[in-house]
């Protein structure tokens, strides 16, 4: 039994340390960035703005994946593992795309009522639905730094409220201390990981 445990253990530490390399976080950062830009400055095609990082993530966490195991090599998780994370990444790649639209929708309706409620919270609405995909993100890769950025977004979104700003800003902070953060990381990845010869 204990070594089933030590088993998990290591399994679980491994599986986070794959994901330090920082390419999630850079593209997080960047799909920040580029919601954030459409709804500051292209608000009238900042509903269709998400449809851009969605496409995009299959072919992320490919480039990924060679991208480490070039430099770690192949590792194969336990079964239970693969089929938890497969289901858990498509999941929350849906629920992402669910939160986002609704985002849009409830602040289109809120902006479009009369009431002076629902018009004070509209701006923040997206950013704390975004956030919570950032919690979602963190059990997933079960990584910390993502708790970070959903805080980010929630904080961002109280701030657009109380300043009455355009919905974006949260975002666009969020996504260039996360592609910062990325970057960083990738730069200490490939250091202490150089290409592995080809035998």
């Amino acid at each position: 039994m204990s070594g089933q445990a030590d088993l998990e253990s290591l399994e679980r530490e491994a599986y986070r340390a794959s994901w330090s390399d920082g390419i999630v976080d850079i593209y997080v950062g960047l799909s920040m960035i580029w919601l954030g830009a459409m709804w500051v400055w292209e608000n009238d095609l900042s509903a269709m703005a998400g449809l851009v990082p969605a496409v995009f993530v299959a072919p992320m966490l490919s480039a990924r994946k060679r991208f480490v195991e070039a430099r770690l090599g192949y590792v194969r998780w336990r079964a239970p593992r693969r089929d938890w994370e497969r289901r858990n990444l498509w999941m929350l790649l849906a629920a992402g795309l669910g939160l986002f639209l609704m985002g849009v929708a409830a602040y289109l309706l809120a902006s479009s009522d009369d009431s002076p409620g629902s018009l004070r919270l509209a701006p923040g609405i997206l950013a704390w639905l975004l956030a919570l995909l950032g919690v979602g993100l963190a059990l997933v890769m079960d990584a910390r730094r993502m708790l970070l950025y959903a805080a980010l977004l929630a904080v961002g979104g109280v701030v657009v409220v109380m300043l009455e700003a355009m919905p974006g800003w949260p975002m666009l902070v969020t996504g260039m201390v996360a592609t910062v953060a990325g970057g960083a990381m990738l730069w200490r990845f490939v250091r202490r990981h150089p290409v592995m010869d080809q035998p």
